[in-house]
């Protein structure tokens, strides 16, 4: 279990967990809560239930926005959310993983100014040439689902960009 958070722990960059299958499983959320290299959060321990079932190796989480916030309402109070380091986490996530799982939920839960943000995930992905996956069907906007919302029958699928 390994954790990258910023000296001044505001912001968390990639988290890492073991998983009983193959390959790395990359999964990209909205932002991190409380998990850190040694506590797993509610939705981390969702997601290794749903590595578990699936057969995934490691898990490595990265987010839209590294502010560590447990309300996401915090995001569009703080200056800069998406952390200085973040889109380089991102990339090095997504080009290092066998497949990527996007997981933030609708925008409607993010800050109005903030909800182009997830065009960074799908272009770095798409200049990789990596397809994107979520955990079942889509919600009815077009994004991805976020896990703590979903059974564990929730299979991940390819996503396609919303129309």
């Amino acid at each position: 279990m390994t954790a990258i958070i910023s000296p001044c722990g505001t912001y968390r960059y990639r988290l890492e967990r073991d998983g009983r299958g193959e390959g790395t499983t990359a999964v990209i959320m909205v932002n991190p809560s409380t998990a850190d290299a040694e506590t797993d959060d509610q939705t981390i321990r969702k997601l290794r239930g749903f590595g578990d079932r699936y057969g995934w190796g490691k898990i490595v989480v990265g987010n839209l926005f590294a502010l560590r916030a447990t309300d996401v309402r915090e995001l569009g109070r703080h200056p800069d959310p998406v952390g200085p380091d973040n889109d380089h986490h991102l990339r090095m996530i997504i080009g290092g993983a066998r497949q990527v799982i996007v997981a933030w939920g609708p925008l409607s839960k993010q800050p109005r100014e903030w909800r182009w943000r997830w065009t960074k995930v799908t272009n770095v992905a798409g200049s990789l040439g990596i397809p994107l996956l979520s955990l079942g069907a889509p919600a009815k906007c077009g994004h991805p689902r976020h896990p703590q919302m979903l059974g564990y029958d929730q299979a991940p699928q390819v996503w396609n960009l919303p129309r």
